[in-house]
């Protein structure tokens, strides 16, 4: 695609606009453009800005400018998909931890961790499991101590 944009805004590139004078002594004659081609070299620029806007917009999520929220403040630290849809997060708010459940309809909290847990402790003392056990381990324990709560009379 970017291929095709090049050649065609190179050929119209190449489009005389204004015929040049052969000596200086000669008389130079302006040649009028038609519409064709006017329209030919706005319909090349409007692809060239759309271009470097899809350009822009590649690089911006390449390097994560936009994920910098709050100063770091606001970070997910681990999911665990329990659907097709659906997915139980981790999220951490500043000094606090929120277990977040996600739709494709809603998002809810589920719980507000009081004890937070050590993410960067666990992935260093297991890198090769990273997140995905002790998260998973403690999203056990959270669901089941919630099941006994609503269990009791």
């Amino acid at each position: 695609m970017r291929s095709l944009v090049l050649l065609f805004t190179l050929w119209l590139a190449s489009l005389p606009c204004l015929a040049h004078a052969s000596e200086a002594g000669e008389k130079t004659v302006a040649v009028t453009t038609g519409f064709g081609t006017m329209l030919g070299q706005m319909v090349a620029v409007l692809l060239l800005v759309i271009a470097l806007l899809v350009g822009l917009a590649w690089v911006l999520k390449r390097t994560g400018v936009h994920q910098g929220a709050l100063n770091g403040q606001l970070a997910v630290l681990g999911a665990v998909s329990v659907g097709q849809r659906e997915k139980v997060v981790l999220i951490q708010a500043g000094q606090e931890q929120l277990l977040v459940g996600v739709t494709a309809n809603e998002i809810s909290l589920l719980h507000l961790l009081s004890q937070p847990i050590d993410v960067a402790g666990n992935l260093s003392q297991n890198p090769s499991s990273a997140l995905g056990e002790s998260f998973a381990q403690k999203l056990n324990q959270a669901m089941s101590r919630r099941q006994s709560k609503d269990t009791t009379p």
